[in-house]
């Protein structure tokens, strides 16, 4: 039938993962405040950031993903 095929990764790359959600969230984070606050720079700066961050995990998650 139908299903989600979970392998299992090693410790270290959930870890890595992880990290990573948390560095998005953080940019996320400051990138919203910093438009609330009216910091132009400093939103660019953030949402250019978490973009670049965003499109990078994609990337090592298309990569990283076995094929078949």
């Amino acid at each position: 039938m139908f299903g989600i095929n979970i392998k299992p990764r090693p410790v270290v790359e959930w870890l890595l993962w992880l990290l990573w959600l948390l560095a998005e969230i953080f940019m996320l984070q400051n990138a919203l405040m910093s438009a609330r606050e009216l910091q132009s720079t400093a939103t660019v700066i953030f949402w250019v950031v978490f973009f670049v961050l965003l499109i990078a995990g994609v990337v090592v998650w298309i990569v990283r993903t076995p094929k078949g």
